[in-house]
């Protein structure tokens, strides 16, 4: 049986469950570089990337709403939380606001999903070969590395940490 997880009703368990898949994401996606897989390891790399900002975005959801229009309130509270690919942008520029310096990493994500999507086809991604894709996702995988611990001290535990330690 499968239990629904809901921000609203138990967030602090939302935020660790995202933590937790992005740990795992990352590691997946270099276990899939080193594998040559570097499509697959593109896209789990978004999906760390996304995991991580969704628990950002949760944990400081109050924070967040303070300055919005009813209208945006009413989008993170329907989608805005789960971190969509069509609201990562606004969500870094939002999360910035807060003293999280995720816009960067956010941009390349999105980059990489692109190219996770469309190969090097030089009408949709701005890719012009695998080295540049593999600084891409390393530079992703090391983000979450150093800064996981450090957004969620609130959460750490050992089960995040023996994950973290995986992530190498």
């Amino acid at each position: 049986m499968y239990e629904i997880l809901d921000y609203k009703t138990d967030p602090k368990s939302y935020i660790y469950v995202k933590v937790m898949e992005g740990l795992m994401e990352s590691k997946l996606a270099l276990e899939m570089l080193r594998k040559g897989m570097i499509t697959n390891a593109s896209s789990k790399a978004f999906i760390a990337v996304k995991a991580i900002i969704s628990a950002l975005v949760v944990k400081n959801f109050d924070n967040i709403l303070k300055s919005k229009s009813e209208k945006e309130k009413d989008w993170y509270e329907r989608v805005g939380y789960s971190a969509p690919t069509t609201g990562l942008i606004g969500i870094s520029y939002d999360l910035a606001k807060l003293g999280y310096d995720v816009q960067l990493i956010v941009k390349t994500a999105l980059l990489l999903h692109s190219f996770s999507y469309n190969g090097f086809d030089p009408n949709f991604v701005n890719y012009k070969d695998k080295d540049e894709v593999e600084k891409d996702i390393i530079m992703v995988i090391e983000f979450i590395k150093n800064k996981v611990k450090k957004f969620f001290e609130d959460i750490w535990d050992e089960k995040l940490e023996s994950r973290l330690k995986e992530i190498s």
